[in-house]
């Protein structure tokens, strides 16, 4: 059996369902197929107490983590128009450009993951070659401003 990558995106704030989106590969594609996913990076931020002439270096007081990137890329699959892939990514552009929304990323059999984001970006993942054209297919890499601490 494939391993399976869901990524769904909370459009409560749109009156909307969820926009589920799973691996182009997956026994049950979804018509906006994911193509490639990476892991946020988790990075630690420190707090520093204000420099002093009695102590040498900083001291540090505390950390916290910095905010991340959910990236992910997607294209459209199974469109018999140009304009119905273009519908799929305007949907997606709603759901990513909300103030504030939850996203869902679970990996095959892991425990799902919830990332809080803000409005993110949306852009061509590069030049279509002739037979993306053809098939309706266009690639788009999406960055995701996300809160770093996992739930």
């Amino acid at each position: 059996m494939s391993p399976t990558l869901t990524i769904s995106i909370d459009r409560t704030s749109l009156a909307l369902t969820p926009l589920v989106m799973n691996g182009h590969k997956d026994p049950d594609p979804s018509p906006l197929g994911i193509t490639t996913y990476a892991e946020p990076a988790m990075q630690a931020r420190l707090a520093y107490a204000p420099t002093s002439a009695y102590i040498h270096g900083e001291a540090p007081l505390g950390w916290a983590w910095q905010e991340t990137m959910l990236n992910f890329g997607v294209a459209t699959f199974n469109q018999t128009t140009e304009n119905a892939s273009r519908l799929l990514l305007a949907e997606l552009r709603a759901a990513i450009t909300q103030f504030t929304y939850v996203v869902t990323v679970t990996v095959d059999d892991a425990t799902p993951e919830a990332w809080t984001c803000r409005p993110g970006s949306l852009m061509p993942s590069g030049d279509r070659s002739v037979i993306d054209v053809t098939h309706h297919i266009p690639s788009w890499s999406v960055s995701l401003p996300a809160h770093p601490v996992r739930s």
